[in-house]
């Protein structure tokens, strides 16, 4: 089983996510919706490369869907670094480009 670490920044997106899903959604809409991405860490701690290879980023990053959210991340031997958790709608490259 592959050890999970979150950036600063995916740290950051999730308090942002559940600040936005709790205004818009109410409580416990968005106590499922987090616990979907309990889920979906999981499953990149048992298949670490279960998201797909993004070619086009640097960095090897890979991307998992969970509903309308991309899970970036990054598999370095057995660690799992989730770089940020951004809206589908949002441009990968733009978030993680400078």
């Amino acid at each position: 089983m592959a050890d999970l670490r979150l950036t600063a920044a995916a740290r950051a997106d999730l308090v942002d996510i559940r600040r936005y899903s709790i205004a818009e959604f109410g409580g416990s809409v968005a106590d499922v919706y987090f616990r979907g991405f309990k889920d979906a860490f999981a499953l990149l701690r048992e298949r670490p490369f279960a998201g797909a290879q993004r070619s086009d980023l640097p960095m090897d990053v890979r991307c998992l869907l969970h509903r309308r959210h991309k899970i970036l991340y990054q598999v370095n031997g057995d660690r799992v670094l989730i770089v940020r958790v951004i809206h589908h709608a949002r441009n990968v490259k733009t978030v993680l480009l400078p």
